[in-house]
């Protein structure tokens, strides 16, 4: 994947998701729906008018646009369960996450992954979803969505025995990231209003989310 295809995911639909046209299902689309909503969420209490905080349609965007397995549970079902794990896990703790020190981000982030695969799908097995849905959800945390094409890439590949749980997948994920160091200049939020679209760009700018999804995409085509 080139330079140029990388920036394209960040602004194109999905065409996975719905029509293929919706702007909610580029990458950019994803922060916001899913970060944004937490974000805004936070400034205002907490409170949501009675509504989920992340709406079913969100969730099915994602789920769409990633091709997650629908583990037996409806998108309703999901946002629902969702909803119940972000005012016990994320809401407490939301406003620190950004300033953990980078052990206290690695082991925040395996503990969530592990607490949502749980209460959000029944089974600390289904950390392929919760990683993905905490990708978009805590980008501020350096979390690593576990992908097939990533267990299979030349460089995860020979570690593949070693890999078990998220934890591991984890810090395997982590090292070759740390060492390969790919980065690119960030790109301009393109969706949602003002607001959001400086929201977005301070996340690029203060976190590591934009060189994960570098990484990303580094495993899915390059790394063959």
């Amino acid at each position: 994947m080139t330079i140029p295809d990388i920036f394209s995911s960040w602004s194109t639909p999905s065409p996975l998701a719905g029509s293929g046209f919706d702007s909610r299902s580029s990458e950019n689309g994803l922060l916001v729906i899913m970060y944004g909503s937490l974000e805004h969420a936070a400034q205002f209490g907490w409170l949501n008018a009675g509504r989920t905080l992340v709406d079913k349609t969100y969730i099915r965007l994602l789920w769409q646009a990633k091709q997650l397995p629908t583990l037996g549970l409806t998108h309703h079902d999901i946002a629902t369960q969702l909803e119940l794990f972000i005012r016990a896990e994320l809401q407490p703790k939301w406003a620190e996450l950004k300033h953990l020190t980078p052990d206290e981000a690695d082991q925040q982030a395996k503990i969530l992954v592990r607490l949502a695969a749980h209460s959000i799908f029944g089974s600390v097995e289904q950390e392929v979803a919760a990683s993905w849905l905490l990708y978009y959800l805590c980008p501020q945390l350096p979390i690593f969505p576990i992908a097939e094409y990533c267990r299979k890439a030349r460089l995860l590949k020979p570690l593949s025995d070693e890999i078990n749980t998220y934890d591991d997948y984890h810090r395997a994920s982590k090292d070759i990231h740390n060492k390969l160091r790919l980065h690119y200049e960030y790109p301009k939020a393109s969706y949602g209003n003002n607001k959001e679209q400086v929201l977005i760009e301070q996340l690029l700018h203060h976190s590591d989310w934009w060189s994960r999804q570098c990484f990303h995409h580094y495993l899915l085509t390059w790394d063959k």
